[in-house]
């Protein structure tokens, strides 16, 4: 007859799934609060990204190609000042549409590239401060949408 009771092959069984499903559940839990980081930042590059994009559409800000700067104190005034920089680069390109160009406003993180920073880029075709209407009689009228893949409407 046998006794009531655990052995101690049980027990060391039992306890090394235990121990295996904690290291499982832990490292769920740390890819989790990464990719949650990560979310975090894209979706704040994308409203910076937005921000800069509005200065250029609205006229704020002059559109005009820049290298890698950081944003000024009002527009990251929410965020924590011991916290890396935001950085972004303004690219323009010339479109097949008479009088408009593409403006890309490219938004990352000031981190080493070892640490994967995040980038977020748009890009949105705007009304080309440049251009002169060529045609000698009428006037010509372009304005662009707000959509970032770049539609354009124009009336004559």
């Amino acid at each position: 007859m046998r006794k009531a009771g655990f052995s101690l092959l049980e027990v060391i069984l039992a306890l090394a799934i235990l121990a295996g499903s904690i290291a499982v559940l832990g490292e769920s839990s740390r890819l989790a609060l990464k990719n949650a980081e990560v979310a975090r930042d894209l979706a704040h590059a994308q409203l910076l990204c937005e921000s800069k994009l509005a200065e250029f559409t609205t006229g704020i800000t002059t559109v005009q190609a820049v290298g890698s700067t950081a944003f000024d104190a009002t527009t990251t005034a929410s965020i924590d000042p011991s916290e890396p920089a935001w950085m972004y680069s303004v690219e323009t390109q010339t479109t097949d549409e008479e009088g408009l160009i593409a403006v890309r406003v490219t938004v990352t993180r000031n981190l080493p590239a070892a640490k994967h920073p995040v980038t977020f880029a748009l890009v949105r075709w705007l009304p080309d401060p440049n251009y002169t209407s060529s045609t000698g009689s009428g006037t010509s009228t372009t304005s662009s949408s707000g959509n970032s893949s770049g539609g354009t409407s124009q009336s004559h």
